[in-house]
């Protein structure tokens, strides 16, 4: 069971650098800047797929915070829903709300309804314009939904490994046969699950991780280079988020420094604790 003692503080960095770097994206990706290079043609637009990683610290950070107190029946399922929900529908309401007032049309309002329900991620590919990222909040949103689920897939080591190659192949087959993308949930579990993985392990990751840094950092290395050499599948994907998450459960100081975001956003105004995220 995650105590007050578990604290990770580097995830509170690493989740601000994902951030960041898909905000830089989206900032390229718009302005239509006529600049080349590496870092303008590959590496910058790279940054979209850092998603994942926030998906994969999203499962992580879930089970810190819930985990233990639902496999142990300690909160409801009106709580739990509760203390999630009032967290982010009243932050992105307005942000939908402000979209709408910008960009009014029929079809705006009929998404803004979609958003504010928090269940547009139930929709079979769903192509929604209001909020450029809502994609992301949407698979997000169903993860809350499935979260007591995901605790009983994960109630043990061995189901949880069993439950990850399932999701790795599901992974699979959505991008080869039944032609489903990021925006569904089925496609994007494996992050889920590889972070659900990672609590289980978090204790011996995060003692191997601070005993031996300059290894974890080698493999990080070796995992970011991987990615552009070989390309950004499922499986490069997964080693570098895996990689990076490991990493940082051993860092003692990247948690020190926050930036001020909205609670929606998943990231705290102070150091990441295991036991109240």
């Amino acid at each position: 069971m995650a105590t007050k003692a578990d604290r990770y503080e580097g995830i509170d960095g690493l989740k601000a650098y994902a951030i960041i770097g898909i905000a830089l994206m989206h900032v390229l990706s718009n302005g239509k800047y006529e600049i080349g290079g590496f870092a303008f043609n590959q590496l910058i637009p790279s940054f979209t797929n850092l998603v994942f990683l926030f998906m994969m610290v999203s499962g992580f950070g879930m089970c810190c915070g819930y985990y233990q107190r639902i496999i142990d029946q300690k909160i409801s399922v009106e709580d739990f829903y509760k203390k999630r929900y009032i967290k982010i529908w009243p932050y992105f309401a307005l942000l939908c709300a402000l979209d709408f007032v910008i960009s009014p049309s029929k079809e705006s309002l009929f998404e803004v309804f979609t958003n504010l329900t928090l269940c547009q991620g139930l929709l079979p590919n769903a192509k929604i314009s209001v909020i450029g990222v809502s994609w992301t909040l949407a698979v997000i949103f169903v993860f809350y939904m499935l979260f007591p689920f995901f605790c009983f897939l994960i109630g043990n080591k061995k189901r949880a490994w069993g439950v990850a190659v399932v999701a790795l192949m599901f992974n699979w087959l959505c991008a080869n046969y039944f032609k489903a993308g990021r925006t569904s949930i089925v496609y994007d579990a494996i992050y889920f699950i590889a972070g659900g993985l990672i609590f289980l392990y978090r204790k011996e990751l995060a003692e191997f991780a601070s005993k031996y840094k300059i290894i974890a950092g080698a493999v990080l290395l070796i995992a970011t280079v991987a990615y552009f050499a070989l390309g950004s599948s499922t499986l490069t994907m997964l080693f570098f988020c895996v990689a990076a998450l490991v990493y940082t459960l051993g860092c003692k100081v990247g948690g020190y420094w926050s930036i001020q975001l909205p609670s929606s956003s998943g990231v705290s105004a102070s150091r990441f604790t295991c036991a109240t995220w």
